[in-house]
C-alpha cells in the first residue's frame, strides 16, 4: 500500500454565494451573497496558500461563480500557483463576453450546470429562460473551441428523461455528462419526494452503465452513486471507490472564509474560518477533519458498520449519508446491500475483496496525522 500525506489535492471553492436563480435542488440555498465575503486581496492571498500547500486542482463554485466580478483574478492568480482550474456555471449569466473571459482564462475544465428537457430544467431553476439560457451557453463555448462538462443532479424530478437529456448534450457538443444525486440538504429538506427514490436507485444505475457502453459522451459518476457489489464495481471499473476524502485529499471553502473538508456538507462540519486562523493552521490541525482522518468502524452504524467493504468505502459519500440518516456512513444508497437483499451476491469474504483490492494496488493507507 502507499502512504499518503494528507495536502488539499482538490478544491471546491464558492468565490460568492450570490447566485442569479433559485434551484429547488441547491444544497446550500445559494441567493443573495453572503455578509463579509472575501475581499480580492484576501482570495489571491488565499490562492497563494493553496499553492503553498500543494493544491493540484480547484473548482471555481458559487453560488454563480461568474457574478463575481473579480473571479478572472482569481483564476490567473491560481494558475500563477501552479493550479489547475476549473469552473462551473448554471451558464445563464454566460453571455460572449464570459464566454470570451473564460476562454483566456485557460479553464482546464468548464462545468454547466443541466438538469432536463426545457420544461423540466426551467422548473428546477426557477427561471422560465433557464432551458434557453444554458443551451447557449454551451453553444458559445463550443463556437470558441472550450470543452466543457455538463453537470446533473438526478432526482424523481428528471430520472425519466436521461435519454433525452444525453442526446441533447450530445446534439450541443458536451464533451462529458457528469451524473450525480440530488441529497437532502438545501432547499431539498423536507422534499423526500422529490429526491431519487431508493426504488428509482437501480435503475439509475443500470442506465448509467448502458451509456457507459454508446458512443456520443463520456459519463462520469459522481461519488454519491455505486461503490460496489456487482454492478457497483462495474461503475468503477476503471479506478476502485475508495471512500470520501474531505479533509484527507478534498477541501470546500465557502465564500466568507469557512472551512469544511467539503464544500456539500452541512455547518456541522465547520472546521474555522481563514480570517481567525490561516488556512495552513487549520488544515495542519491535528483535531480538524476528525470524522475522516480518523474513522473507524465504529464510526459507522446499519449495515454499513459490518460490512466487509466499509474499510474500502468508508459509507460512501459522508454528505449523502448524513443527510439521510443522520450518521456518516449508513448510507442507504449503496447497490451492494440492495443487491445483498435481492439475493444477487452473497456477502463476500476476504479472498474477495483482496481481489478487487489486488486489482488497483490496494487502497492508499490512510494517516492518523500529517507529516
Amino acid at each position: 500500500m502507499t502512504e499518503f500525506k494528507f495536502y488539499p489535492h482538490s478544491v471546491v471553492w464558492e468565490i460568492t454565494f450570490a447566485c442569479n436563480m433559485r434551484c429547488i435542488h441547491c444544497g446550500t440555498s445559494a441567493g443573495k451573497a453572503r455578509p463579509g465575503e472575501l475581499t480580492t486581496d484576501e482570495a489571491l492571498k488565499l490562492c497563494d496558500e493553496l499553492g503553498a500547500l500543494g493544491t493540484k486542482w480547484l473548482i471555481l463554485s458559487g453560488g454563480e461563480p461568474l457574478l463575481r466580478r473579480d473571479w478572472p483574478q482569481i483564476a490567473r492568480r491560481l494558475k500563477a500557483n501552479g493550479v489547475d482550474i476549473g469552473i462551473i456555471s448554471n451558464g445563464y449569466a454566460l453571455d460572449e463576453a464570459a464566454a470570451d473571459q473564460i476562454v483566456a482564462a485557460g479553464f482546464n475544465n468548464v462545468g454547466i450546470s443541466f438538469d432536463g428537457t426545457e420544461k423540466t430544467h426551467n422548473f428546477i431553476r426557477q427561471r422560465e429562460d433557464s432551458f434557453r439560457r444554458v443551451i447557449n451557453a454551451m453553444d458559445l463555448l463550443h463556437k470558441r473551441g472550450a470543452k466543457f462538462c455538463a453537470v446533473s443532479q438526478i432526482s424523481n424530478i428528471n430520472i425519466d428523461e436521461m435519454d433525452q437529456m444525453r442526446q441533447i448534450l450530445i446534439d450541443h457538443h458536451a464533451n462529458a455528462w457528469q451524473v450525480q444525486l440530488t441529497t437532502t440538504t438545501g432547499r431539498m429538506k423536507g422534499m423526500a419526494d422529490m429526491i431519487l427514490s431508493l426504488e428509482n436507485y437501480p435503475r439509475l444505475i443500470d442506465k448509467l452503465l448502458e451509456f457507459r457502453k454508446l458512443d456520443g459522451i463520456k459519463i462520469n459518476v459522481g461519488e454519491n452513486i455505486g461503490y460496489y457489489g456487482c454492478k457497483g464495481i462495474e461503475l468503477w471499473d476503471k479506478e476502485p471507490y475508495l471512500g470520501c476524502y474531505a479533509g484527507t485529499r478534498i477541501l470546500g471553502i465557502e465564500s466568507d472564509g469557512t472551512i469544511k473538508g467539503c464544500l456539500s456538507m452541512p455547518e456541522d462540519f465547520v472546521e474555522g474560518n481563514i480570517r481567525d486562523r490561516s488556512l495552513t493552521e487549520i488544515w495542519n490541525d491535528p483535531k480538524a477533519f476528525a470524522y475522516n482522518r480518523y474513522f473507524t468502524r465504529e464510526s459507522a452504524a446499519g449495515p454499513c458498520r459490518d460490512c466487509h467493504y466499509l474499510p474500502m468505502c468508508r459509507g460512501g459519500c459522508t454528505t449523502t449519508s448524513y443527510s439521510q440518516t443522520g450518521c456518516i456512513a449508513n448510507n442507504p444508497y449503496c447497490i451492494y446491500q440492495m443487491e445483498l437483499q435481492k439475493g444477487i451476491m452473497p456477502p463476500p469474504d476476504p479472498e474477495a475483496i483482496a481481489e478487487v483490492l489486488a486489482r488497483f494496488d490496494g487502497p492508499p493507507a490512510r494517516q492518523t496525522g500529517t507529516e
